[in-house]
Protein backbone atom coordinates (compact mmCIF):
# COMPACT_ATOMS: atom_id res chain seq x y z
CA UNK A 1 0.00 0.00 0.00
CA UNK A 2 1.39 3.50 -0.66
CA UNK A 3 1.59 5.84 2.06
CA UNK A 4 -1.18 8.70 3.01
CA UNK A 5 0.22 11.88 2.09
CA UNK A 6 0.65 14.32 4.87
CA UNK A 7 -1.72 16.98 3.86
CA UNK A 8 -4.51 13.91 4.24
CA UNK A 9 -3.26 13.04 7.77
CA UNK A 10 -3.52 16.55 8.84
CA UNK A 11 -7.07 17.34 7.53
CA UNK A 12 -8.79 16.29 10.75
CA UNK A 13 -7.20 19.25 12.51
CA UNK A 14 -7.82 21.34 9.63
CA UNK A 15 -11.64 20.18 9.64
CA UNK A 16 -11.62 21.15 13.43
CA UNK A 17 -10.27 24.29 13.40
CA UNK A 18 -12.30 25.55 10.64
CA UNK A 19 -15.74 24.27 12.82
CA UNK A 20 -14.04 26.84 15.88
CA UNK A 21 -13.70 29.36 12.95
CA UNK A 22 -17.54 28.76 11.42
CA UNK A 23 -19.54 28.44 14.61
CA UNK A 24 -17.68 31.89 15.88
CA UNK A 25 -18.07 33.52 12.15
CA UNK A 26 -21.92 31.99 11.78
CA UNK A 27 -22.80 33.14 14.77
CA UNK A 28 -21.43 36.72 14.84
CA UNK A 29 -22.74 37.14 11.64
CA UNK A 30 -26.42 36.62 12.64
CA UNK A 31 -26.37 37.72 16.10
CA UNK A 32 -24.66 41.36 14.33
CA UNK A 33 -27.81 40.99 11.88
CA UNK A 34 -30.49 40.50 14.35
CA UNK A 35 -29.48 43.65 16.77
CA UNK A 36 -29.54 45.74 13.51
CA UNK A 37 -32.54 44.80 12.36
CA UNK A 38 -34.39 44.62 15.44
CA UNK A 39 -33.24 48.43 16.54
CA UNK A 40 -35.82 49.31 13.94
CA UNK A 41 -38.52 46.74 14.86
CA UNK A 42 -41.42 47.52 17.77
CA UNK A 43 -39.51 47.17 21.69
CA UNK A 44 -42.77 44.75 22.24
CA UNK A 45 -41.12 41.91 20.06
CA UNK A 46 -38.55 40.97 22.52
CA UNK A 47 -39.88 37.71 22.06
CA UNK A 48 -38.92 37.16 18.36
CA UNK A 49 -35.53 38.57 19.10
CA UNK A 50 -34.97 36.34 21.76
CA UNK A 51 -36.31 33.24 19.09
CA UNK A 52 -34.06 34.44 16.17
CA UNK A 53 -30.79 34.56 18.83
CA UNK A 54 -31.87 30.89 20.12
CA UNK A 55 -32.15 29.63 16.22
CA UNK A 56 -28.77 31.70 15.49
CA UNK A 57 -27.07 30.04 17.75
CA UNK A 58 -28.71 26.41 17.50
CA UNK A 59 -27.41 26.85 13.27
CA UNK A 60 -23.66 28.09 13.92
CA UNK A 61 -24.14 24.59 16.43
CA UNK A 62 -24.98 22.24 13.82
CA UNK A 63 -22.74 23.58 11.22
CA UNK A 64 -19.54 23.33 13.38
CA UNK A 65 -20.66 19.97 14.55
CA UNK A 66 -20.77 18.84 10.90
CA UNK A 67 -17.64 20.16 10.57
CA UNK A 68 -16.39 18.01 13.67
CA UNK A 69 -18.03 15.32 12.64
CA UNK A 70 -16.89 15.42 9.11
CA UNK A 71 -13.00 15.45 11.00
CA UNK A 72 -13.70 12.56 12.91
CA UNK A 73 -14.71 10.40 9.90
CA UNK A 74 -11.71 11.21 8.50
CA UNK A 75 -9.34 10.08 11.85
CA UNK A 76 -11.47 7.06 11.88
CA UNK A 77 -10.49 6.24 7.75
CA UNK A 78 -7.14 6.88 9.19
CA UNK A 79 -6.65 4.78 11.69
CA UNK A 80 -8.64 1.94 9.70
CA UNK A 81 -6.41 2.52 7.18
CA UNK A 82 -2.82 2.33 9.51
CA UNK A 83 -4.18 -0.75 10.83
CA UNK A 84 -4.95 -2.56 7.58
CA UNK A 85 -1.60 -1.20 6.34
CA UNK A 86 0.48 -2.88 8.69
CA UNK A 87 3.63 -2.69 10.58
CA UNK A 88 6.02 -0.28 7.95
CA UNK A 89 9.02 -2.46 6.84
Amino acid sequence: MTALPQLLRRMPYIFYGIAVILFAWNLGNQWVNITTMMGFADPTMQGVEAYQKSLALYSAFTDSIYMVANGTFLHVLIAIYDKMKGPEA
